[in-house]
């Protein structure tokens, strides 16, 4: 009973932390630097995740991250939903191919991450809205996949911390 409670606090503090870095990033981000694209923040929180645990858990937390962040963007939600599902599933396909320890792997995982959840966004929306994005912002997309990286090393530590709160043992190597 105790693992089950310390499992879903663990869960609870991933996706309390990624609202709040969603939040921050869709209401403070454009009230201190305007339109410049920001860094998607929450995404760290979703590739933790993809990198550190099984594949249910990561399906739960990528819906429960779709689900709360539905509030905060006007995307459909089952599109959002699906583009975080589809995220982390090839998050934990590129580690199985390609993985090494360390803050440079998420580092450029949450790069790739930030890049990535655009181009699903767009094949989504086409398939189950039946339209495409009409106005891609291809350049905001490179700025925010360029400045996400930035944020992973200062979450690094807050998760890892997190995990030795509530118990989660750092998976074996590859």
């Amino acid at each position: 009973m105790k693992e089950k409670l310390l499992l879903l606090s663990n869960l609870c503090l991933f996706t309390f932390t990624a609202l709040f870095l969603a939040t921050a990033q869709t209401s403070l981000w454009y009230q201190v630097f305007g339109y410049f694209p920001g860094p998607a923040l929450w995404i760290p929180c979703l590739v933790y995740i993809a990198l550190q645990r099984s594949t249910v858990e990561t399906l739960v937390f990528s819906y429960l991250v779709g689900f709360v962040l539905s509030t905060l963007t006007t995307m459909n939600e089952g599109v959002l939903i699906t583009v975080c599902m589809a995220l982390s599933l090839s998050t934990q396909v590129f580690k199985q191919r390609i993985f090494w320890p360390g803050s440079s792997y998420f580092m450029m995982t949450c790069g790739f991450a930030a890049l990535v959840f655009h181009i699903y966004h767009w094949l989504a929306a086409l398939i189950f809205e039946g339209y495409a994005i009409t106005n891609p912002q291809i350049s905001d997309w490179l700025i925010e996949a360029l400045l996400t990286p930035l944020a992973a090393p200062l979450l690094d530590p807050l998760f890892h911390w997190f995990d030795k709160m509530t118990k989660r043992e750092q998976p074996n190597e590859i």
